[in-house]
């Protein structure tokens, strides 16, 4: 053999081996890319899992607070108090409900779809338990702080019902003293006012 051949069959031998390294390394190249893929995949699932707790979060800040004006709004029976209630966020999206009540009477006459999709929207529906119409309508009213008034509000209907009652009393008195001139603006006890002469 000659020594052309031989280093020819030398030099197929090491590109031979060049190109299983070559197609060793692609592969593991490949392999590579898969798992970075995979571990962006999770990374934008995290960022995106993030955000959605980052909203949920904002949304049951603002519902409290909501909430907690709407307790403190007088209950619908007292006719002189028809103030509006402060819109609920969706916990998705923490932004206004669509078709949320304006006032506590409205739930009264919303639909049952209207119903559902605003529970559904504030994460309120009870999975485990069926409820009609009458029963969603009552749990609305609880989730947005208007269903049983909170002891806040019955301690301020309280004060302000003694309030009420004490200053009536004080204008009882007021008036009693005004019946018995004599006792209330008279002249001090032991002291006589002179009588005018009549003409």
């Amino acid at each position: 053999m000659s020594q052309s051949y031989i280093e020819a069959h030398k030099t197929e031998e090491a590109v031979r081996a060049l190109e299983q390294k070559v197609s060793l390394l692609l592969t593991k190249n490949k392999e590579q890319a898969g798992k970075n893929e995979s571990f962006e995949k999770k990374i934008h699932g995290l960022e995106k899992k993030s955000e959605d707790l980052d909203t949920r979060l904002k949304a049951s800040e603002h519902n409290a607070l909501a909430r907690h004006l709407n307790a403190l709004i007088p209950p619908s029976t007292s006719s002189a108090h028809h103030q509006n209630l402060h819109p609920l966020h969706s916990i998705h999206t923490n932004t206004p409900l669509k078709n949320f009540p304006r006032k506590e009477t409205d739930i009264r006459t919303m639909s049952s779809v209207d119903v559902t999709n605003l529970l559904k929207e504030l994460d309120a529906t009870d999975g485990s338990k069926k409820m009609d119409a009458g029963e969603r309508k009552a749990r609305l009213k609880e989730v947005i702080g208007v269903g049983e008034r909170s002891s806040v509000v019955q301690n301020a209907a309280v004060v302000d019902s003694v309030g009420e009652k004490k200053a009536e009393e004080k204008k009882k008195v007021e008036e009693k003293k005004k019946v018995l001139p004599g006792k209330a603006t008279g002249p001090p006890p032991g002291k006589v006012l002179p009588i005018a002469p009549k003409d």
